[in-house]
This record gives structure tokens, C-alpha cells and sequence, in this order.
């Protein structure tokens, strides 16, 4: 292993410069390194221009000296000349006497080499009795392989000459122990040990533009390249077209033939400079970028202190590169785009037979207009214009471009799509959006995306369309008082029943898979269980009303544990009635506490969101935005919360009458189920109303206290009908 590692870093060692072992090797700022000697012989003043990046760095008022150190070249040094003594390739001595005899052991702990009388105290002495200490000779003779190196330098304070074994956050440099007690006193450090890994943590993340700007870039110049011999190759196709074309004008046209072929040499040769030009830019800021990816690299090879002492560095540098060069071209700056047409009717266009166009449509300057950014009502016809532009980001006077438009629904179904070209360099384009969900629009040209493709379309269902249900269930007629609705894995769905204090348990045909519990105080048991969700393992979370906690359960009806117990403090519940669960979070509204208390989902009490904003709150549930909804009964309205509690606004004031029960579709449309109104009234994301439907009464698509309500994975609208004693499906 060593071995390997030595023969990896050999190549490290020798200066740029003078192709030497590295001697008192320095970094310049732009952290290139040389020997200090090399340093000095290549300054220009108090300048120095970087042989590998040309970057000019300005030399201190000390000169090169002052330049930092190369600690990481300079372990590497000390790792190899270690290596060498311990395969036997340079002779070592004692590094514990003064008489510096010949070594016959190496103390592995220390990282000493030891001769025979110093090899005999140390492994007499109390303190070192736990040292490994190998015999050289069976290093040398490969007896014994070992991992063995040098151990780190500790850097010295320049002030105080102590070591530097602590570290100020507030100013971000290593410090000695005296600086923490006089010029950093006060500020926030403590010792490199302890803050080694979250800095180390700190500069992995500090590097990671430079990453993503490093791969960038070689994807662009991997591109640049191609457009570069694609001209190359297409200016030959056309330099044929041209010859075939004017050898059948014969001697007459020769003249206007090289006239156009001069052109098209010119016209070559400028986008090939350009993209020269553009090679260079790119490979100048690579070289840079790498060069601090170098750096980057070398410090996990270092010790903390050096790690330390260089992050402020690394932080300024990756900061000034990446705001340097993430505004850099990254698109090839010509296109292959020559293209020779020739004239069909020369006799009437002499003494012009053709000309050499530069019209071609470029992608991403090309555009779609007339996109809808509104979701729109399933069925809906879609026109849009695709306005194709040329290089100079000007409409192209001619059609021909190879469009392809393809549009799909969120299901994976592909939707026809008619394209007409107007040969004007406008086309135009439409189709149907029959799916409910996303459509995603795809408009490319010779296989690259336009300006703003793909476009997402957003197409829900037409809820003033929702008149009649398409199925009741009432269970065989047991249902008594349904409530709670929620939606499980596989189609699996499950409603309370608050009077017959069980849950019943549905396959996704609707059809009863088992109940279970019964009325009591006991694990398992219920007294009006109300409010139900699943989780994303499919569990099953019951608020038990009248028992003032929640209980867990496997969707087998397995009782699995259960949190809360009736009183007003932080994990303490009183007549919980609505309950959701979102990630590893469980919400749950409080009808006499007035508030939404918050657990995870092991049972354990997280925070409490809207206390003293409720009159009732009821029902709660996570938006497909990550945004928190509460139903308050009595104030006739819908909150709205970030997650963490951070109330955002409310809205349904003027169109709610005792609001019991809301969901979220995947559209963003809020459904909310009103007792007052008996009727459910649908909201758009901002909570802007759309329209209700139903009415009081017991007919189909009626309701009396429509108390729970749930949206299908096949986007169906589940709604219990409390007072009727039936689940309606719309």
C-alpha cells in the first residue's frame, strides 16, 4: 500500500521549473507551486508569471519568502525520504542521541528511527511499553509490511512562536493558545481537534461549485470541440456542393464560383477562430479551477492544522473563480450553420446562379409562443406558434427545420400533435390535453431543445362537472357515523366509524377487507375515532376523539402504539379530531386546545403550530407544496402554514359554512367539505373558489354533514357522508 502510494505521488515532487526534487517549495495565488530558488530566478519585477497558468501574482514587500509554504509537498518529501530509509535505499540514523549513530529499529509510534542503544531504552521505558518497535532488518528483508508515515509538523504561531492548536471561527485562522487569551479573547474558537471535522465538512461543500463548473466546462469544451469539426467536415460537404454546382455552368460562371468560394473559406475560417478563441478561454479557466481542485485534494491528505490554515484561502479562491467563470460561454459560440443554395431558374437570376446562406435555425434561440401558463380544464385544445431564429437571434425567412414536438401525460400516454409548416420559419402546432395531470411539451430542432423546452402543462379535472357519485358504499348497510377518509398504498383505503368505534378497511375495488376495534380505553380500542391517515409505510394513525390520544396500527389492524393523553401541556391532547402524516411528521388538530400539535411519528412531542389563531380547528392536511391547511369550524375558514408553523395566510371566509373536512389533490386544487352548506366546495392553490356541488338531502350526490373527504391515486373524490350513513365516490 505504501508502495503504491509513493509511486502515485512521485510525481509531485519535482518543480515545474527546474524538473528537480522540490527545494523549500512555495505556492503562488493562483496555487501553482515551485522551489523558492525557481521563484526568484522567474520574477519580473515584483511580479511573477505562473509558467503553467500565465496568471501574474504580485510578489510580498519580503519577497518570495514570504510566499506560503507547500506543507502538503513538503509531507510528500518527508513520506518519501522515510520510505527510503526504511526500504534500506538511504542510510538512517538515530534520531534520539546526539552521536547520530546508525539506526537498527524504527519505533512505529513515534515515527523514530532508533540505533542499538537507544532501541534498548526505548523499549525499557514505562511510558513507551505499549510502542510498536520494528527490527529494520525485517522492513528491508519485506518480512514485516507496514504503513508508515512521517507524522505532521505542528505550524508555529508567528507572533508568539507557539503552536497553533486552536482555531477562531470569528476570524477564521489558526491561533496559539496565548492569542485566544489576548487579541481572539472573546471571539468564538476552540481547539483543532474539535473543530477539525466540521471544517473539513465545510470546505467539501466550499469546493463543490467548482465541481459542478469543472464538469460543465468539460462537457462545453467536449461540445465546442465537436461544433469545431462538425464545421469542419460540413464546410468540406458544402466546399462539393459548390464544385459539383459550377462545373455544370462550365468556364462562364468560374469567376462568381470562387467569389462564392473565397466566402465560404472566410466564412469557415472566422467560426473556427471564434471557436479556437472560445478553446482557450475555456481551457484557461480549467486550468485554474483544477489547479484549486488540486489544492482542494492535497488537503485531505494533510494534517488539520494545514487543512485548517489553507481553508480561508480555498473559500476567497473558490469565490473569486466560480463568480469568474459561471458567467463563462459555456454554448459553442459558432454553429455549424453554412448551408449553399442554388438558384433554380439561373438564366433569370444572371449573373447571380446562387447564393451562400448563414439562415439555419438555432435552438436555443428559437421559441414557442402562445404556451399556456394556466392549468387548464381536461379536453382542452392547445395552439401554439414555434418561431424559429437564426445565429444573429433573427427570424428565419425560410422553413425546412427538422421540428419535433412531442407531447406526454404524466400516465406515460403520448398525445398526437399536429405541426404545419407556414415556410416562413414559423410553424404552427396544436393538439388535445384528454389526461388529467402534467403534460410535458418537448419542442426540439435537430434533436436540441428550444428556448424553454420541455414545457410542463398543467390539466386537471373540470369540478364543475361533478354532479352524480359513481358508486356508494355503506357496507352492507353497518356504516353508522363515517368520517375519517384516507388513502393507503396499492389503492387501500380506510374510514373511521366514529359510532361503531372501529375502522373498516377497503381494497382499491371498493370492496371490505376486515374491520377493526371496538369501544373502550384499551391498546386497540376506541372511543369515536375520528380523524385517519396512513403513513408511507402503511400504517395507519386513528385519532382516538374521546380517548385524547393517537393510535398506530399496520394495515392488518395490528395495534402497534399509541402517544398523547388528555391534557393542555406540550404532548398532551384534548379531543384530538383531525390527524395527517407527511414524512416523519404527525399533525393533529386539537378541538379544545385549539391548536395543531405536532409529533414524529415514534410518538415523540415535536412543536405546536397556531395556538390562539383557532376557534375549531378540525381537519388538517399537507398540501402536494408542502404547505399546511387547517379547516377551523368556527371561524368559517381555511389557515394555511408553512410546515415548520409559520402561518402564510387564510382564505375561504365568504364561502364557508362550518368547515369539517379538506384534501389536496395533486394539482394543487383544495377540496373542503362544509356541514353548515352540506356541499363540497373546491379551491384553487391560492385558494381562490371554483365552484360546489351538492346539497342538503339524502339522494345520490346529496349530503347531510359531510365530515371526511380523500382524493384516489386514480383521482377519484371519496366523501363520507356522515348523517346518510354511506361513503359517496365522485
Amino acid at each position: 500500500m505504501a508502495a503504491e502510494r509513493i509511486k502515485k505521488v512521485a510525481g509531485l515532487l519535482n518543480c515545474p521549473v527546474c524538473y528537480e526534487t522540490y527545494k523549500k517549495p512555495k505556492y503562488l495565488p493562483c496555487h501553482h507551486s515551485y522551489c523558492e530558488g525557481c521563484m526568484e530566478k522567474i520574477q519580473t519585477g515584483s511580479n511573477i508569471i505562473c509558467p503553467e497558468c500565465r496568471e501574474t501574482s504580485v510578489v510580498p514587500t519580503g519577497g518570495v519568502k514570504e510566499l506560503p509554504n507547500n506543507f502538503f509537498i513538503n509531507r510528500l518529501l518527508d513520506e518519501v525520504d522515510l520510505k527510503r530509509k526504511v526500504e534500506g535505499e538511504d542510510e538512517a540514523k538515530c534520531d534520539m542521541c546526539v552521536k547520530e549513530g546508525n539506526a537498527v529499529a524504527l519505533c512505529l509510534d513515534c515515527v523514530t528511527f532508533l540505533c542499538e542503544y537507544c532501541h534498548e531504552v526505548h523499549k525499557n521505558m514505562k511510558e513507551y511499553q505499549s510502542h510498536n518497535i520494528t527490527e529494520l532488518v525485517e522492513l528491508q528483508s519485506k518480512k514485516k509490511q507496514v504503513d508508515v508515515r512521517p507524522k505532521a509538523k505542528s505550524l508555529l504561531c508567528p507572533d508568539h512562536d507557539l503552536e497553533m492548536n486552536f482555531f477562531c471561527e470569528t476570524c477564521d485562522q489558526l491561533v496559539c493558545h496565548y492569542c485566544t487569551t489576548n487579541e481572539h479573547n472573546g471571539h468564538v474558537h476552540n481547539s483543532v481537534k474539535k473543530m477539525t471535522n466540521k471544517h473539513r465538512k465545510e470546505m467539501e461543500k466550499m469546493i463543490e461549485p467548482v465541481e459542478e463548473l469543472i464538469n460543465k466546462l468539460s462537457t462545453s469544451r467536449k461540445k465546442v470541440i465537436a461544433a469545431g469539426e462538425k464545421i469542419t467536415s460540413q464546410a468540406t460537404e458544402v466546399d462539393q456542393q459548390v464544385d459539383l454546382y459550377y462545373d455544370e455552368l462550365r468556364r462562364q460562371i468560374e469567376q462568381q464560383r470562387e467569389e462564392l468560394k473565397n466566402k465560404l473559406r472566410e466564412l469557415s475560417t472566422n467560426k473556427k477562430k471564434a471557436i479556437s478563441l472560445q478553446l482557450e478561454q475555456i481551457d484557461f479557466a480549467e486550468a485554474q479551477l483544477s489547479s484549486i481542485k488540486e489544492l482542494n485534494d492535497a488537503v485531505k491528505n494533510g494534517s488539520d492544522q494545514e487543512a485548517l490554515f489553507m481553508k480561508k484561502q480555498v473559500g476567497d479562491d473558490v469565490k473569486r473563480l466560480t463568480n469568474s467563470y459561471s458567467k463563462l460561454e459555456t454554448e459553442p459560440v459558432e454553429l455549424p450553420t453554412m448551408e449553399f443554395v442554388p438558384s433554380k431558374e439561373y438564366k433569370e437570376s444572371f449573373p447571380q446562379f446562387g447564393q451562400l446562406f448563414d439562415d439555419v435555425a438555432i435552438p436555443d434561440n428559437c421559441e414557442a409562443i402562445d404556451i399556456p401558463a394556466q392549468p387548464l380544464v381536461a379536453g382542452s385544445k392547445i395552439d401554439f406558434t414555434i418561431i424559429t431564429k437564426n445565429r444573429n437571434n433573427e427570424c428565419c425567412s425560410k422553413g425546412g427545420s427538422h421540428i419535433v414536438v412531442q407531447a406526454q401525460s404524466s400516465r406515460g400516454d403520448v398525445v398526437p400533435v399536429e405541426v404545419k409548416d407556414n415556410n416562413d420559419g414559423s410553424y404552427c402546432a396544436s393538439f388535445v390535453a384528454k389526461q388529467v395531470g402534467e403534460v410535458k411539451l418537448s419542442i426540439t430542432i435537430e434533436e436540441d431543445h428550444i428556448k424553454g423546452s420541455p414545457y410542463t402543462i398543467m390539466v386537471y379535472r373540470d369540478y364543475k362537472t361533478v354532479n352524480k357519485p359513481r358508486k356508494v358504499v355503506n357496507d352492507d348497510g353497518n356504516m353508522i357515523s363515517p368520517c375519517g377518509i384516507t388513502f393507503g398504498k396499492d389503492g387501500v383505503w380506510a374510514v373511521t366509524d366514529q359510532s361503531n368505534h372501529y375502522v373498516c378497511i377497503f381494497d382499491s375495488q371498493d370492496r371490505l377487507i376486515r374491520r377493526f376495534g371496538q369501544s373502550g380505553n384499551g391498546s386497540g380500542q376506541f372511543r369515536s375515532p375520528w380523524g385517519i391517515s396512513f403513513d408511507a409505510n402503511n400504517h395507519l394513525y386513528v385519532a382516538d376523539y374521546s380517548n385524547h390520544r393517537i393510535q398506530k396500527f399496520d394495515v392488518n389492524g395490528t395495534y402497534l402504539l399509541q402517544f398523547g393523553y388528555s391534557g393542555t401541556g406540550n404532548g398532551q391532547l384534548q379531543y384530538p379530531i383531525g390527524v395527517v402524516v407527511h414524512n416523519d411528521k404527525v399533525f393533529v388538530t386539537e378541538n379544545n386546545n385549539r391548536r395543531v400539535s405536532v409529533f414524529h411519528i415514534n410518538g415523540q412531542f415535536s412543536h405546536i403550530i397556531g395556538s390562539g389563531q383557532f376557534s375549531n380547528p378540525w381537519d388538517v392536511v399537507v398540501t402536494s407544496k408542502d404547505q399546511l391547511l387547517v379547516a377551523d369550524y368556527g371561524n368559517n375558514c381555511i389557515f394555511r402554514f408553512t410546515l415548520d408553523g409559520t402561518y402564510v395566510d387564510k382564505f375561504g371566509n365568504y364561502h364557508l359554512s362550518q368547515p369539517t373536512a379538506l384534501t389536496s389533490d395533486l394539482y394543487g386544487f383544495i377540496l373542503v367539505c362544509e356541514s353548515g352548506n352540506h356541499c363540497v366546495s373546491v379551491f384553487d392553490k391560492d385558494g381562490v373558489f371554483i365552484h360546489s356541488f351538492g346539497s342538503s338531502g339524502s339522494a345520490e350526490g346529496q349530503f347531510s354533514n359531510p365530515y371526511g373527504i380523500a382524493v384516489s391515486f386514480s383521482d377519484d373524490v371519496y366523501v363520507a357522508d356522515m348523517s346518510n350513513q354511506r361513503v359517496q365516490i365522485f
